[in-house]
């Protein structure tokens, strides 16, 4: 079976309905879960069904919105209402905008789990806005990169005991898997990511400074995934970090990106026109979250870049850029550390 993924990314033999293989027992959690209540419910009983989601396994979808969170765990409950019960899939409150909020998130999930096979971020703010900012601990951070870049950056610091004790247990197969953006490969220019005057530079108005504020925050998704496959392969600590480009999907993100002038239409009719379906939309990163192929070919995998569905593509020059990583991993801690100091632990919820 071939797909035709859209006009950009020419065939594909990966077929999601033949290729996940059951995931029993295994804990995962999706961030970004408001997109999940997007699909049709016809295409979240394929995925559903694909993922074997009730087979005795547990699905953490993260959200910072409780009502489309609780909407989309309520589509996929009704989707897979008639198969075997043993599984369950549960909201999480979680907001990646700052340190602390995310730190919160995370504090959640480990009161419920002593185990993590399954790292997605899939959250993202993709709204081609002016210029703001979110202030936390004394700091001002551009608000693209701090929910795109360092919320997840946190999330992932947070819960790595977890995951490492998982990666520790007999035939386990934990990965991080990380949706980020084609936008990252056209930066014309070098960003500073050693410290916050760097971060926050691109303070333009218009959609050309949006999407360069939007292209650095992917890039450094990129550099993170990089840095940190690098550090665990070097600790001889067996999990898989993949970064990859879902495709154009046809979602309500992408859409309404862009609020005003002439673009702010011809973009929706564009992505309605040529976009993957979200169900499609979602094949490659089943692809990095599952494939056995990626277990077979660990070498192959592990700090790659995908495109739809399964396409290992190299990244840019600054993508790979092992000095920019570094200061970006030093920045990041700096950053984290000051925005959580007089962290309190919320309540459960």
């Amino acid at each position: 079976m071939q797909i035709f993924p859209s006009i950009n990314y020419g065939y594909s033999t990966y077929d999601p309905h033949k290729e996940i293989p059951n995931v029993e027992g295994k804990v995962i959690l999706v961030t970004g879960a408001k997109v999940l209540g997007q699909a049709p419910s016809h295409s979240a009983t394929i995925e559903a069904r694909r993922l074997n989601l009730g087979a005795r396994r547990q699905v953490y979808l993260g959200a910072r919105d409780e009502t489309r969170g609780k909407a989309a765990v309520q589509r996929i409950q009704d989707s897979i209402s008639g198969l075997s019960s043993g599984g369950s899939v549960v909201w999480l409150p979680l907001d990646l905008s700052t340190p602390q909020l995310t730190k919160a998130g995370a504090d959640a999930f480990l009161r419920s789990e002593k185990r993590l096979d399954v790292l997605i971020h899939n959250a993202s703010s993709q709204e081609m806005i002016a210029y703001s900012t979110v202030s936390e601990g004394g700091l001002t951070i551009n608000k693209m990169m701090s929910t795109n870049y360092l919320g997840p950056f946190v999330l992932t610091q947070e819960l790595m005991p977890v995951l490492k004790r998982t990666a520790e247990e007999p035939d386990s197969d934990v990965r991080i898997v990380f949706v980020t953006s084609m936008a990252h490969l056209h930066l014309s220019e070098k960003p500073d990511l050693r410290n916050l005057e760097g971060w926050n530079a691109r303070k333009g108005e218009g959609v050309g400074e949006a999407l360069g504020r939007y292209g650095i925050s992917k890039l450094a998704i990129v550099l993170f995934t990089r840095e940190l496959q690098s550090r665990l392969d070097a600790d001889n600590i067996p999990i898989t970090c993949i970064t990859l480009h879902p495709g154009m999907v046809n979602t309500d993100g992408p859409k309404t990106a862009i609020k005003s002038g002439i673009l702010s239409y011809l973009v929706p009719l564009f992505i309605v026109a040529f976009g993957l379906a979200p169900l499609q939309g979602s094949y490659t990163t089943l692809f990095a979250a599952t494939s056995q192929k990626i277990k077979a070919e660990p070498t192959k995998y592990k700090g790659s870049f995908l495109l739809p569905y399964n396409r290992v593509t190299e990244t840019s020059a600054f993508g790979k850029d092992k000095q920019l990583a570094e200061d970006l991993w030093a920045c990041s801690e700096e950053v984290a550390e000051i925005c959580l100091r007089g962290y309190q632990s919320r309540p459960s919820q």
